[in-house]
């Protein structure tokens, strides 16, 4: 059996492809889990699933986009492009993709009909320029917005079915009792864990409050309401489980998207994978890049893994030294793997990372660090 996660360089943001296979397998299986920022496409992704092409189309079972901020969907909106335009030309396209999961604005606000009476989110949903007044965050929340509602139409129109396995009112969810498990391939599963219906159902009372904190300061209450809720709880984090031969258990991979620390811990609990407050997987992709503000050292001494993978490049300072510290404190005299997309990347990231691998070396010997080679498009993590 193979059960891999590879990480692309996607600048700041993720580009991951799952890769799995097994002897009930007649070919590789392949998630795309989501498709990074601008320009990643063309001088990445393109790139390498032309490499894993055989003779013909790729197969993808599924492109997955864990939420809509631009550093994620940019590129699968880019892919999706590419596949329409060679279909209307008449040319073979670089891949089939089977099931597109997207949890989109609208479809997560559906349930909160509250949120139309703030002009800037209603806005928002219709791809509208809201009013001025936006602080930066809440403004890129609204402008990838009309992007997303663009995946889900070019995948409509290209035949790709959208939440396929997982919809629950149209989105892919987690239920209130039970989990929401869904075969992928032949001994590979995906377990939804979050966004979790008791967050979703959260939204309506957040935008309550935020109402009426705000009253009629609409710009003031649409940012309260994007910054404090809404990026949040609209990451799809999934539970990535292959079944070994015999009775051996799973390994798994965590995969979290932006989602925030607290939001995963709950989630994890009502699914059931915590034991005595922690759970330990195969493999975590840390989430938001390594950022300080979705991850705290208590987070990492919950959830620990043999191998974690982080993406980014240094732009907004990310991975944060201090949630690389919070790592290797949570860790102290433990072995693990972390696997990084940049060693060099932008913003002083080369600097920053001379000193904390050199504050491990002296004090950590266990824990180790791999870099993707500088002209690789990826490196990757296989599990056995």
């Amino acid at each position: 059996m193979t059960f891999t996660l590879e990480a692309l360089q996607a600048n700041d943001g993720d580009c991951l492809l799952l890769h799995y296979q097994n002897k009930a397998s007649a070919a590789p299986t392949r998630v795309l889990i989501d498709g990074g920022s601008k320009g990643v496409y063309a001088s990445i992704l393109s790139k390498r699933l032309a490499q894993l092409q055989s003779g013909g189309s790729l197969e993808l079972r599924m492109a997955m986009v864990s939420h809509i901020d631009a550093d994620h969907i940019t590129g699968i909106l880019d892919l999706l492009r590419a596949l329409e335009k060679a279909r209307d030309d008449g040319d073979e396209p670089s891949c089939a993709i089977d099931t597109l999961w997207l949890n989109s604005f609208d479809r997560l606000n559906a349930g909160t009909p509250a949120v139309a009476k703030s002009s800037a989110v209603a806005a928002s949903i219709d791809g509208i320029i809201p009013p001025h007044g936006l602080d930066p965050f809440a403004a890129a929340v609204v402008a990838s917005v009309p992007q997303a509602n663009r995946v889900r139409d070019t995948a409509t129109r290209l035949g790709i079915s959208i939440n396929d396995g997982a919809a629950r009112d149209g989105l892919v969810e987690a239920p209130a009792k039970g989990r929401c498990k869904v075969t992928i391939a032949p001994g590979l599963t995906f377990t939804v864990i979050a966004p979790h219906t008791a967050q979703l159902a959260r939204l309506k009372d957040e935008f309550a409050k935020a109402k009426a904190k705000h009253g009629a300061q609409d710009a003031a209450l649409a940012a309260d309401y994007l910054n404090n809720t809404v990026p949040n709880m609209s990451s799809i984090v999934v539970m990535a489980e292959a079944a070994p031969a015999g009775n051996k258990q799973p390994l798994q991979m965590l995969l979290t998207g932006d989602a925030r620390g607290d939001v995963i811990l709950e989630s994890l609990n009502l699914a059931g994978y915590m034991k005595k407050g922690r759970c330990h997987v195969d493999l975590l992709k840390v989430q938001h890049h390594g950022s300080s503000h979705s991850i705290t050292q208590d987070f990492f001494e919950r959830v620990t893994a043999d191998h974690y993978v982080i993406s980014g490049n240094g732009k907004h300072g990310i991975p944060h030294p201090d949630a690389l510290h919070w790592l290797s404190a949570s860790r102290s005299g433990e072995s693990y793997n972390a696997y990084l997309t940049n060693r060099i990347g932008v913003l002083g990231l080369k600097k920053t990372l001379d000193a904390f691998l050199a504050s491990e070396a002296a004090t950590e010997k266990r824990h180790c660090y791999h870099f993707r080679n500088e002209k690789d498009l990826s490196l990757s993590v296989a599990l056995a």
